[in-house]
């Protein structure tokens, strides 16, 4: 996308995805591939500063040099590390909750709700029910969302819903036009996908 000052801008791509089951290695390795790439293409990446497949695309893009953002649940690094059980080699910059919240569950649609606004694209791997709100909350945003299908969980019943939503005739045009969702079988198609995206919108980092 072309800045008033002509120069190109970078993408930024909010990465959402299930926190909290073991991954096994394949799916590790994927991971890793998703994030290398985006460091690649100089994107910067949002997650929720946690675990999971978020957390290994934010490791390994960092390792290969991008930025990588988390919205922690916490207030500062102590309770990061200690209360939460959160690491951070998976990010560069963490942004922490402003006040507590005394209903957990409070905090972390805040959380969600506030990571909406960083990102040009998402990307959605796995995950279950706080994948699935994510997903909701990118829709209602009418962002351009990439359903990365062999990690199945929320991406697949995401993708379902909609598609059957969509063939009954369900779709409200006047508010859920406007979101784009591209549904692909694995990280190869995905990365495939993001490039497309950043030579159509005239990025930095289109190859």
């Amino acid at each position: 996308m072309t800045t008033k000052g002509g120069e190109d801008k970078g993408i930024k791509v909010l990465v959402q995805g299930g926190g909290y089951r073991k991954l096994p290695e394949h799916e590790i390795n994927e991971c890793k591939k998703l994030g290398e790439f985006l460091a690649s293409v100089g994107a910067e990446i949002m997650t929720g500063g946690g675990t999971g497949y978020p957390y290994q695309v934010g490791k390994a893009a960092v390792k290969a040099g991008a930025r990588v953002f988390g919205r922690s649940p916490a207030k500062n690094a102590k309770e990061h590390e200690e209360k939460y059980g959160f690491k951070f080699d998976g990010i560069t910059d963490l942004i922490y909750m402003d006040k507590d919240f005394t209903n957990h569950t409070d905090g972390l649609l805040q959380r969600m709700q506030d990571m909406q606004s960083f990102s040009d694209l998402v990307i959605a791997l796995g995950g279950t029910w706080g994948t699935l709100y994510e997903l909701l909350l990118s829709f209602y945003h009418k962002k351009t969302i990439i359903l990365i299908q062999e990690f199945e969980g929320a991406t697949t019943l995401f993708n379902n819903a909609y598609t059957y939503f969509d063939t009954r005739g369900d779709i409200n045009p006047k508010v859920h036009y406007g979101p784009t969702l591209i549904s692909v079988k694995d990280v190869g198609e995905a990365i495939a996908a993001i490039k497309k995206y950043i030579k159509d919108n005239d990025m930095k980092g289109g190859k």
